[in-house]
């Protein structure tokens, strides 16, 4: 549990600002968790936002050790459908991560995310996917929250709040809806 603490205390510490830098806590580096970032490709995002998502997410694997003993990363982008564009067993060092994530195309459509959550809940922690053992699992979702079925996105919220995952949720966009 200590290490889950950690964990999110150093996801936390890791923050994004207009044209600040991302940084970690000191010591974050080291402590191994398995990540998956869950972003909104939809069209009221748009391509300008869905690039500085991507940015982000970049900034944040070169905060930490990457390795099947370190940090292991995922990503999944969703839009009218959900794309797993690559497992937590997927890259065991940094530089092909971050070329991975600069790489990953914007979908554009509507913004199905009770979809997306299903899909990460179901599919992003398995051991086929790379989730490991006594690891913490952390989603953060990257989204202007402007779901198509707001009912269908609370209820898979709901479902994901039951397991093991710690999910935190980043907004993006313009903010002015």
């Amino acid at each position: 549990m200590l290490q889950a603490v950690v964990v999110v205390w150093c996801a936390l510490g890791i923050h994004i600002a207009h044209g600040a830098a991302t940084t970690a806590n000191p010591g974050c580096g080291t402590v191994p968790a398995d990540i998956v970032f869950l972003l909104d490709a939809s069209g009221s995002v748009g391509s300008s936002n869905f690039q500085k998502q991507k940015a982000f997410v970049a900034r944040f694997a070169n905060s930490f050790n990457i390795g099947p003993h370190n940090v292991q990363i995922g990503v999944t982008t969703f839009s009218t459908s959900t794309h797993n564009q690559f497992n937590l067993n997927k890259y065991s060092s940094k530089a092909p991560l971050v070329q991975a994530i600069n790489s990953i195309p914007y979908q554009s459509g509507s913004t199905m995310t009770s979809q997306a959550l299903t899909y990460v809940t179901q599919n992003s922690f398995t051991h086929a996917a790379g989730d490991r053992d006594h690891v913490a699992n952390i989603l953060i979702v990257m989204t202007d929250g402007q779901s198509n079925n707001k009912p269908a996105t609370i209820s898979a919220s709901d479902k994901l709040h039951h397991t093991n995952i710690k999910t935190f949720a980043i907004g993006i966009g313009s903010g002015h809806r």
